[in-house]
C-alpha cells in the first residue's frame, strides 16, 4: 500500500472533487461534515477551501491547523487528515489533535491506520508528544485505528445524542 500524507495543492483539486462526490454516494456517513476535512462541504468552491487550508494555522476563530490529504501513487485522494496544534475545550472533550477520513469506497483496506501512522509522525515534529484522538462510541473501525496506532483508552464523553471515546498516544 503505497500511501503519502501531503498538504493539498492547486494539482489536487480534481481528485479532491473526485473523492468528495464519492463521499455524498454516502450520505450517512457525514456527520455535520466529512471527518478530517477542516468543513469542506460548507464551502462554495473547493478553491476557497483550498485558499482556506493553506492559512491554517491563522485562520479566525480556529484553532491553529495543518490540512492534509492522504494520496496514492497516482494522486489519487485516499482520504482527509486534519492536524489540530492546539486543543480549546471543545476539542479536548470531543475533538482531539487528530480528525481523519478515508474515502468510502476506500475503506477496509488499511489507509485509515496508515494516514494515522503518518499523522502521528508530523504531531510529533511539531512538538506535540502526547496526541488526543477521539472517534464516535458507535464507530468500532475508527477505534480500531486508533488503538492500531497505539492509542491507551481514557473516558466516554456525552456530546448531544453521541458519546465520545477519548483516546491518548504518547
Amino acid at each position: 500500500m503505497e500511501l503519502k500524507v501531503v498538504r493539498p495543492q492547486w494539482e489536487h483539486i480534481e481528485e479532491i472533487l473526485k473523492a468528495l462526490e464519492d463521499f455524498k454516494k454516502y450520505p450517512n456517513d457525514i456527520i455535520d461534515n466529512i471527518q478530517g476535512s477542516s468543513d469542506i462541504l460548507s464551502f462554495d468552491r473547493i478553491e476557497d477551501w483550498l485558499e482556506f487550508v493553506q492559512k491554517g494555522v491563522g485562520n479566525p476563530g480556529w484553532m491553529p491547523f495543518y490540512q492534509y490529504i492522504a494520496i496514492d501513487e497516482k494522486n489519487k485522494v485516499i482520504g482527509f487528515i486534519n492536524l489540530r496544534l492546539k486543543l480549546n475545550e471543545y476539542l479536548l472533550n470531543f475533538g482531539g489533535h487528530i480528525g481523519y477520513g478515508v474515502v468510502p469506497s476506500l475503506r477496509k483496506r488499511g489507509y485509515a491506520t496508515e494516514m494515522l501512522k503518518q499523522t502521528i509522525k508530523i504531531a510529533k515534529k511539531e512538538g506535540i508528544n502526547e496526541i488526543l484522538i477521539t472517534c464516535l462510541e458507535s464507530n468500532i473501525a475508527s477505534e480500531k485505528v486508533i488503538l492500531n496506532n497505539g492509542g491507551v483508552y481514557e473516558d466516554s464523553k456525552a456530546n448531544g445524542d453521541n458519546i465520545i471515546k477519548r483516546f491518548w498516544i504518547k
